[in-house]
């Protein structure tokens, strides 16, 4: 027998009760896919067997929260924080920074797709368009990716071992004018995004961004080296990387330089710095700490009139941005 179908209101506005829209939003906000699906089928089973045709989308939530509360209570408070995120009309700025390797474009795509973000930039793709705009005898630096700079390629006097942090930091804050462009454009607009990469580094990002209620800097890390490393082969062997894992590891103790001074310079500014041992887990650590870090104006801001269980595949505002590989 073909089941009856059962419509979610809100704001006068109507859509069909999907049970995978449903379970998708319980996991976009913590819950674990199969958890997510059973309460997904157990609410539609429960309104169905009462009749309920027409419902009304806070009356699902609830029974959604009622089951939750049982199976997986943190989960609940990072569901109550997603919606605010998900229905608040002000804009969300993600900056999430970190060594090559430590996987904050991997990162950076899951919590675009937690939040329902569409716009996510690298900063290797701002470095890129800085390239072609900037020659490389003007300015070196620019055109070497972060932990290849030389002694010769900074042009003041520098130690050799001081060179590559000396460089990446000179090339990190040119980079920074592009960053701060757009973040400033995302939040004139109202144009949600995520921005990683490498050259986020705390202590050059703006304080008016740090500071900034609308905008949540973090720092990724991974404090054992050997994980670090093994994460180039991994990558290697998932993906078309550009370049061979070996050229990574030729370079590892320059790579950890910057990453050992990206994250002293996330607790000098006073920004949160999440290991990212399980993109998973770390998902869900970002999610919250960005949800903890806006929820105050998202609760003041008027709410959007769609409906949460509408799609979770609705975009929030903004416009996907073509990104270039990393080097």
């Amino acid at each position: 027998m073909e089941e009856r179908e059962i419509t979610i209101v809100k704001g006068g506005r109507q859509t069909p009760f999907s049970r995978g829209i449903l379970a998708q939003t319980l996991a976009q906000a913590g819950a674990g896919p199969e958890l997510a699906h059973q309460i997904a089928s157990e609410v539609r089973a429960e309104l169905a067997a009462e009749q309920r045709f027409t419902v009304e989308e806070e009356e699902v939530l609830a029974r959604v929260r009622e089951k939750l509360v049982k199976k997986d209570a943190i989960a609940v408070g990072r569901l109550d924080k997603w919606r605010i995120l998900r229905e608040s009309s002000e804009p969300v700025v993600v900056l999430i920074g970190g060594a090559t390797g430590v996987g904050t474009s991997t990162l950076a795509a899951d919590v675009a797709r937690r939040l329902n973000i569409q716009s996510v930039v690298g900063t290797d793709s701002i470095r890129e368009v800085l390239r072609h705009a900037i020659s490389p005898d003007l300015l070196p630096i620019l055109h070497k990716s972060s932990y290849e700079i030389k002694r010769q390629d900074v042009r003041v006097p520098v130690e050799e071992e001081e060179a590559v942090l000396f460089g990446f930091r000179e090339q990190a804050a040119r980079v920074s004018v592009g960053v701060e462009a757009i973040v400033e454009r995302g939040l004139k607009e109202g144009t949600n995004l995520v921005v990683e990469g490498v050259h986020l580094v705390p202590e050059i990002i703006p304080r008016r961004f740090l500071d900034h209620p609308n905008v949540c800097t973090l720092v990724v890390h991974l404090q054992n080296e050997n994980v670090h490393r093994s994460r180039f082969y991994i990558r290697a062997m998932g993906t078309a990387m550009r370049r061979p894992a070996e050229e990574y590891i030729s370079h590892f103790q320059q790579i950890r330089q910057i990453h050992d001074y990206i994250v002293e310079s996330a607790g000098r500014a006073g920004v949160d710095a999440v290991e990212n041992l399980s993109i998973e887990n770390t998902s869900d650590e970002v999610v919250e700490i960005v949800a903890n870090r806006v929820s105050g104006i998202a609760e003041r801001a008027e709410r959007k009139a769609s409906p949460l269980l509408m799609g979770a595949n609705t975009p929030r505002r903004g416009v996907p941005l073509t990104r270039t590989k990393r080097g």
